[in-house]
């Protein structure tokens, strides 16, 4: 019988999903990070089209998924030979309720 393996097949080749501890966002607001990379498209139980991005904090490698539009459309601003980047991430609230969006400084 044959094994998987012997297909030759890379399931993994198109896809960053590093193999990195997971984070929350809400954990790192105002602290400084480093922006390793970052994948778009990714779908979670909260939605399609999430970001995870790579960091570095505190001298560890993490990542953690976004789908806040400020920092989307800044990672896809950002060419990738300019990475990697330090940021801070700041939480903005808006309007009533639990209305909140987060952003790079």
């Amino acid at each position: 019988m044959k094994r998987f393996s012997d297909f030759g097949i890379d399931t993994m080749s198109d896809r960053n999903i590093f193999q990195v501890p997971i984070t929350s966002i809400t954990d790192i607001i105002n602290c400084e990070i480093e922006v390793l990379d970052y994948e778009a498209g990714i779908k979670t139980q909260h939605g399609e089209n999430r970001y995870i991005v790579k960091i570095l904090h505190e001298g560890l490698e993490c990542k953690f998924f976004t789908n806040a539009v400020p920092i989307k459309e800044a990672l896809d601003r950002i060419p990738k030979s300019d990475f990697p980047f330090a940021t801070v991430i700041k939480q903005q609230k808006f309007g009533s309720g639990n209305n909140k969006t987060y952003y790079f400084t």
